[in-house]
């Protein structure tokens, strides 16, 4: 379990821009491409690597404007990647059935932010947010660097509560 304790996080990461693969050679292994607009103001992306549309990761993104009764603006990011059930050939045929999803692995994350505030203050929480997904943040030098005690990672790899 991990101890609810001290996270760190950065608002003067360099713009949240560039990160780190784990690969030498390979920088993404994912490409969304536009799939157009689900409802107004919601745009969605797709990965169609698989070939199999039932199977295609998906990224949407929606921006809501400030009303008269919500002054704020509400940015809602969801990225649903799913599993396909395993198939196997129908001894009767030999012919593939139709691959179906399993289940959903899902982010949803929203920012809100008030029709009064500044482009500093957004570009700080954005940041501060981004951080909470690095277990070191560094210096541009690489020295110092800093542990940052976030528990996300833990919870969701290792499904591992905080107490």
């Amino acid at each position: 379990m991990t101890a609810i304790a001290a996270v760190k996080t950065s608002s003067i990461i360099s713009s949240a821009t560039i990160g780190l693969t784990t690969s030498a050679t390979v920088a993404d292994d994912g490409t969304y491409s536009p799939d157009g607009f689900m409802a107004p103001g919601v745009a969605r992306w797709v990965d169609r690597s698989s070939g199999i549309a039932v199977g295609y990761p998906a990224l949407t993104l929606n921006v809501r404007k400030p009303t008269k009764d919500s002054r704020t603006t509400k940015i809602t990011v969801k990225l649903v990647i799913p599993t396909l059930a395993q198939t196997s050939p129908s001894t009767a045929t030999g012919i593939q059935p139709i691959p179906t999803k399993a289940y959903d692995h899902t982010f949803v994350g929203e920012f809100i932010c008030p029709e009064g505030g500044t482009l500093l203050e957004r570009e700080t929480i954005l940041s501060r947010v981004w951080s909470l997904f690095f277990a070191t943040i560094n210096a541009s030098d690489a020295a110092p660097s800093t542990s940052t005690g976030s528990p996300l990672r833990d919870a969701v790899t290792n499904l591992e509560p905080v107490y």
